[in-house]
């Protein structure tokens, strides 16, 4: 019986260099069909030209801008669907994959009920015992100051490498893997998000129609964690995507919860901007809290997707 055919989607934006080192461990997957498309997201240079000079079985895709996560995995996904793809797995551009990756995701597949997405667990590199992400579960603390999602509960991979798979709220976009079936009932990767939170979106959106969310403990990944995404980039979008997220997907009462947690946080950073926290309880640069208070600023103006002018000139610095 053929094994089905599983369609790798890459995303490159300028990290040519994590890029091809990932490729290097994704072109020795030890899985008998399988396709690698790099969805380049308008990097400088001639990177996309770069990438298919070094790796010429290798489809890669050149857009003129930078569609995002979302946009440039749906230009990767339009294009396995449009070659017939069995499975589509997506892939951080800086993570390292183990050639039994993929054996080990559709074996899985193959067992689990009600499959909506699959997760490896990810572990961190050059770390590569630690664990990164295990288990997605949302929370809200109001001593903590914390209310997003908790990415793990293990401190090392040996606690979790013989267990059995189990649910998660949201299977991680930095490796998730799932059906073509899945994504022509639930349709594509929603582009207000840009990237970050998207993944936890598409897996809520399974999860109304009945599908679940797996980690397959047996499976793992290699994460440069943050490698990929500049810090207040990543600061803005997940401030403006959480809030997003939490108004579409969290039930009335952990959403309230949430909310009077965030109020905290809120009122720290427009001190921090001000200038008002002492030196000494300063955990976090000026910088740090425009981002967080641009992306605050664009949710409540309903500004999603790629970022505006204003909010460039607060996270590119």
């Amino acid at each position: 019986m053929k094994s089905p055919s599983v369609h790798i989607i890459i995303l490159n934006w300028n990290g040519l260099s994590d890029t091809l080192t990932c490729l290097s461990t994704v072109t020795k997957l030890a899985y008998p069909n399988f396709r690698v498309h790099v969805v380049d997201n308008g990097s400088l240079a001639n990177q996309a030209e770069t990438i298919k000079a070094e790796y010429p079985v290798v489809d890669v895709l050149r857009l003129d801008q930078n569609l995002g996560f979302c946009g440039g995995c749906n230009v990767g996904i339009r294009r396995a669907l449009d070659e017939g793809a069995g499975f589509i797995m997506l892939l951080n551009n800086d993570t390292i994959v183990p050639p039994d990756l993929i054996v080990k995701l559709v074996e899985a597949s193959g067992r689990l009920e009600s499959v909506g997405a699959l997760s490896p667990v990810i572990l961190r590199y050059p770390e590569t015992e630690k664990v990164w992400f295990s288990k997605a579960k949302w929370q809200s603390d109001w001593k903590s100051g914390v209310a997003a999602f908790s990415l793990s509960d293990d401190a090392d991979y040996a606690t979790l490498a013989n267990s059995v798979p189990y649910t998660s709220e949201f299977a991680c976009g930095c490796c998730l893997f799932v059906s073509a079936e899945v994504i022509k009932s639930v349709g594509y990767l929603d582009e207000r998000y840009f990237a970050f939170y998207e993944e936890a979106e598409w897996c809520a959106r399974m999860r109304r129609r009945g599908l679940l969310s797996y980690v397959i403990p047996s499976a793992r990944v290699y994460h440069r964690v943050g490698g990929s995404t500049p810090t207040l980039v990543m600061t803005y979008l997940l401030t403006r995507n959480r809030l997003l997220w939490m108004e579409e997907n969290l039930p009335p009462k952990q959403q309230l919860l949430s909310y009077v947690v965030m109020a905290k946080e809120l009122v720290w950073h427009i001190l921090n901007y001000l200038k008002l926290i002492p030196k000494r309880k300063r955990h976090l640069s000026r910088d740090y809290s425009v981002a967080f208070l641009q992306g605050n600023k664009d949710y409540f103006l309903r500004r999603f997707g790629k970022w505006g002018p204003k909010a460039e000139r607060v996270i590119f610095k």
